[in-house]
Parts: C-alpha cells; sequence; structure tokens
C-alpha cells in the first residue's frame, strides 16, 4: 500500500495530511526546495533531510529545527509555534483535491493533532507534532 507524507504537508506540514492520491512526486521537490532554504538557515545536514524524507524521527535538535522550519514556510506551524489549523485546512483541501473522503481523515488528523501539548521550543514542537501525524496515520491505515 502507497502512502503519501502527510508529515509533508505538516512535515510539508507536514506533514499535514497523509492520504493517498496527490502528486506525491510533487510534493516531494516542493519539500526539497523548501528544505534546501531551511537547511542552511537551521544548520541541519543531509543526514537530518534523509530522516524527514523516511518520515523518521529527527535524531538531531538541527533535525528538529529543518521540520519547523519546513512546516513555518508551509505556513501551517505558525510563530508562536503551534499549529495554523486554518492553513493546515487549505492544505488539506489542497493536497487531497477535495475529495471528501480523504478531506475528512486529513481534517481529523488535523483536528487531533492540533490540540495536543507541544513544547513552547518550536523545534520540539514541529517534532512532536509530526509524530502525532505519523502516529494518527497509522491508526487511520495510511502508513
Amino acid at each position: 500500500m502507497q502512502s503519501t507524507p502527510i508529515t509533508l504537508v505538516a512535515i510539508v506540514l507536514l506533514g499535514a495530511a497523509l492520504v493517498r492520491a496527490f502528486d506525491e512526486k510533487a510534493a516531494l521537490a516542493k519539500l526539497m526546495e523548501t528544505a534546501e532554504v531551511c537547511i542552511p538557515e537551521v544548520g541541519a545536514t543531509d543526514a537530518d533531510l534523509q530522516e524527514m524524507i523516511k518520515k523518521q524521527p529527527a535524531s538531531t535538535y538541527a533535525g528538529k529545527c529543518l521540520r519547523a522550519c519546513v512546516m513555518k514556510s508551509f505556513g501551517v506551524l505558525g510563530a508562536n509555534g503551534k499549529l495554523d489549523t486554518e492553513a493546515g485546512r487549505e492544505k488539506a483541501k489542497q493536497y487531497t483535491g477535495n475529495d471528501p473522503a480523504k478531506l475528512k481523515i486529513a481534517l481529523e488528523i488535523g483536528d487531533t493533532c492540533s490540540v495536543i501539548t507541544v513544547p513552547d521550543d518550536h523545534c520540539e514542537a514541529a517534532e512532536a507534532y509530526g509524530a502525532c501525524f505519523k502516529g494518527e496515520a497509522k491508526k487511520h491505515g495510511l502508513l
């Protein structure tokens, strides 16, 4: 079963809505483009990027900050380090093609993860949100 990274919508957002059947190549290209800008900004390495692409937990603080930078670039992580649920909903609509069933799952995942308690540190918060997205995606059979 092929899954699409919602961590891409949330990490890309994250990695916002791990749902099937959107153009994963285009989404990955956008993720890479954004990450290339973020890598020097946060001092991340190619290994940090690979962990993000493979949907693995970040093994370094810079890797966590890379995720935060990408999420902020996509507008799903606000300046306060919390999920911007409205932006997340718009990204979910974009990446699900407004398919009602896929959108419902994406919104459920976003709603669940938006209310978790996260650290004040934006890098740590991004990692916590990413873990939530991944866990919820598994619960919904997307991973």
